[in-house]
């Protein structure tokens, strides 16, 4: 039995899982890595673990921002492609008392942009498994692209299309035209997308960003529209650049999760042709792989 804890940098997650990837207990907190200014994590982890779980797991094995530079324990990056030996291999064990913790390393993509991510490969991971090949899209604020071949990540990338869509309702001009009432609803958002699509408009994304203003001052779309329509643009133009770097019509595209935020990757995949599939990707299997391959180091 194990501990897999994914600690981000703006929640906690943990999980008790037996050995063949079953969750049987979990805890989540909204206390990311950022809180922790004092670096009191061994305290903190303390204090958010439910108190009988460590008598009864092996090993407690940490992913995400808490084994970044600013976190527990810094971890590097194993470059892609990358498997679940590789990650085992650059994975830190930390003894502590009767119970060793291991902290796992990101993945990183070298070249002319290099990229990185840690924890959202076990998501990937669960995501493909078993596929031959397969582009897998983590929605968020930093949405991932990931590519995985024969069980190995062979490249990633980073989009924050969610952050600067998330600034530009949150302050800027066109924030102002926003109704404190109003909500991404469809018809904005895929007007959005559709003006992101254009292809007899010349320009790209910061092109179009100001007719968010334009349109609403010549009454050509309501101002309940605009937060929509600032989702929808970003987002088709992160699939337009995505779809020219990524094999989205040459492999399987697994979208992650069922959120608001996924639905709508669905529904602008859709419409620019390009099939997906909904899947949930949890990470105690992947969890479960590792402490697998790790177990002749550990005892």
């Amino acid at each position: 039995m194990l501990i897999g804890v994914e600690w981000t940098s703006s929640s906690f997650g943990a999980e008790l899982i037996d050995d063949g990837g079953a969750v049987l207990a979990q805890a989540h907190h909204p206390v990311g890595t950022n809180s922790v200014t004092d670096r009191g994590f061994a305290a903190r982890f303390a204090e958010l673990l439910p108190a009988d779980w460590l008598g009864q797991a092996e090993a407690v094995y940490f992913s995400g921002m808490v084994t970044a530079r600013n976190g527990w324990h810094e971890t590097g990056f194993v470059p892609a492609p990358a498997g679940f030996d590789d990650l085992a291999g650059a994975a830190t064990i930390v003894p502590n008392g009767t119970i060793p913790h291991i902290f796992l390393p990101g993945i990183s993509a070298t070249g002319a942009l290099p990229d990185v991510m840690r924890g959202e490969e076990l998501k990937a991971f669960a995501a493909g498994d078993g596929m031959a090949s397969a582009v897998v899209i983590l929605p968020g604020a930093h949405t991932k692209y990931v590519t995985i071949k024969d069980g190995h990540i062979i490249g990633l990338a980073t989009y924050m299309g969610g952050e600067i869509a998330n600034l530009l309702r949150k302050d800027s001009l066109v924030s102002r035209l926003i109704p404190p009432e109003a909500i991404v609803d469809d018809a904005g958002f895929e007007r959005g997308l559709r003006t992101a699509w254009l292809s007899d408009i010349p320009g790209g994304p910061l092109r179009r960003i100001f007719s968010m203003r334009s349109l609403v001052l010549f009454e050509r779309m309501p101002p309940s529209e605009v937060s929509g329509y600032i989702t929808g643009l970003l987002l088709g133009a992160e699939i337009a650049e995505a779809r020219a770097e990524w094999p989205l019509q040459e492999a399987p595209v697994l979208v992650v999760g069922t959120s608001p935020e996924a639905l709508r990757y669905h529904r602008a995949l859709e419409l620019r042709g390009i099939a997906a599939r909904s899947v949930t990707a949890a990470t105690a299997p992947s969890f479960a792989r590792l402490h697998a391959k790790l177990a002749r180091r550990l005892f």
